[in-house]
């Protein structure tokens, strides 16, 4: 019993520490922003010191705010500016919500999301975002 058990424990402990979050992760919705930061503090932060920054931010639920600098092309993506000189993040949209929000947004609007951080690569990565007063 102890043995089936862990396993339960591990197979749904492994996706939430996992190297990459799906973009439709419907956890999103439930999950509690472990930490609200604007959108030129979190790449700052990867930027001074991108293993600190992995092990407060990757794989947790955040509330980030920021100014929008660019529509996706693709329907569910956007970009939030960064810092002058820091990387700008990189925002995929949770596919259930994408176009709602992507149809009350603009360039250079300022915007709330929360979403999971995947990490630092060229630019910070969010995945699964919603707005965060998105219904359950």
């Amino acid at each position: 019993m102890t043995v089936r058990l862990s396993a339960v424990v591990m197979a749904v402990a492994l996706p939430a520490c996992a190297a990459s979050v799906s973009d439709h992760d419907n956890r999103i919705f439930s999950a509690h922003a472990a930490v609200k930061l604007s959108a030129v503090d979190l790449p700052t932060a990867y930027e001074a010191d991108a293993s600190t920054a992995d092990d407060r931010y990757r794989g947790r639920a955040l509330e980030v705010s920021g100014i929008v600098r660019g529509l996706g092309v693709d329907s569910r993506t956007l970009t939030f500016a960064g810092g002058e000189t820091g990387p700008s993040i990189s925002v995929s949209l949770h596919e259930d919500v994408a176009a709602a929000i992507l149809a009350s947004s603009t360039d250079g609007q300022r915007l709330t999301l929360k979403c999971f951080c995947e990490e630092l690569d060229q630019h910070v990565r969010l995945k699964s975002c919603v707005t965060p007063d998105a219904p359950q």
